[in-house]
């Protein structure tokens, strides 16, 4: 689909490529992610995510409103039930995006379909799940939508469009530039800003990268940049999405370096279940190739740091030097 409308491949801002690439690494580094800290992760994505998708679209509950609706089915006055149902909705398709993501599904019009039902149900059951029949209008748009009948035929172009020329665009710029033509599509009546944000997450966290945390304060760049996207020009939304994945890695790093205190162990004890001897350990630990915290006059680490120390030996991204296994 976009390569006949962009003549210019979206580039990335130099600085903010380089830290999106270093940041991945170091979240790469903490893989597998303990449950704990995916569990701890989804539940505040599901809050954050959905205050921000919403106020995006008008929707006038706060953050904190948003959790109270979500998480303890609480009510506040001065809001309308659709605005309950936005953030409830939501909730839950987010729960089937995770759903999604943890079992490596393929995105297909099913898939489309059942996001935009859950965004959608008990607010327009007529709608829910369902193409549009008939046109629509995106307010302060330059582009004007397909006629309602070549909405399928061009979704199933961009689903081939995805997995086959789509695939020359690294993760984040194929994500954005997917993004916009979606909503360019703009397949329903009502609900494509929202099943577009989340399908726009479903295809990063399928990439390994994090949510893209779009907020409610950006609402004014991020339509502009779909509509510069819309003259033929990527890049302005690439580099958007771009900063909303940083601010992604940034949740998830910050949740992987806060390890439980009663996790760490005194590099003697941790010596006893790795095979490594305490001297290795606190070499490693000097040299910088090991995190660990500091205790009066000891140091303390982590199983998980030493896994992923090995791990990084294994795949030759640290050099095997001096160490020696006890045996």
């Amino acid at each position: 689909m976009s390569d006949h409308r962009n003549p210019l491949r979206p580039k990335l801002d130099p600085r903010l490529a380089r830290r999106l690439e270093e940041k991945k690494a170091e979240l790469d580094r903490y893989r597998p992610l303990k449950s704990n800290i995916l569990n701890r992760l989804y539940g505040d994505l599901r809050v954050v995510l959905t205050y921000h998708s919403n106020a995006i679209e008008g929707n006038t509950l706060n953050l904190r409103e948003t959790q109270m609706v979500i998480e303890n089915g609480l009510t506040v006055s001065g809001h309308s039930l659709r605005e309950y149902l936005e953030a409830t909705n939501h909730a839950e398709a987010f729960d089937f995006l995770v759903r999604l993501v943890e079992g490596n599904a393929k995105i297909s019009l099913e898939y489309i379909l059942a996001l935009h039902h859950l965004v959608l149900k008990g607010i327009d059951d007529e709608s829910a799940g369902r193409f549009r029949d008939g046109p629509v209008y995106i307010r302060g748009a330059t582009l004007i939508p397909p006629p309602a009948r070549q909405v399928p035929s061009m979704l199933a172009e961009w689903l081939e469009w995805l997995e086959e020329s789509g695939q020359s665009f690294e993760p984040i710029v194929r994500a954005a530039i997917a993004h916009h033509d979606f909503e360019a599509i703009h397949p329903f009546f009502d609900g494509n800003g929202r099943t577009g944000r989340l399908i726009l997450n479903l295809m990063l966290m399928q990439a390994g990268y994090p949510p893209a945390l779009l907020l409610r304060d950006w609402r004014v760049n991020y339509l502009r940049a779909l509509d510069t996207a819309t003259l033929g020009n990527y890049s302005p939304i690439a580099n958007l999405v771009g900063r909303a994945v940083e601010g992604g890695l940034d949740l998830y790093l910050e949740a992987c370096r806060q390890e439980p205190e009663d996790l760490y162990q005194p590099l003697s004890e941790l010596a006893k279940e790795t095979g490594f001897s305490a001297d290795y350990l606190g070499w490693l630990v000097r040299k910088g190739k090991l995190a660990a915290i500091k205790r009066g006059r000891r140091w303390y680490s982590t199983l998980a740091d030493i896994d992923r120390y090995k791990a990084e030996v294994a795949q030759e991204l640290e050099p095997k030097g001096r160490p020696r296994k006890q045996v």
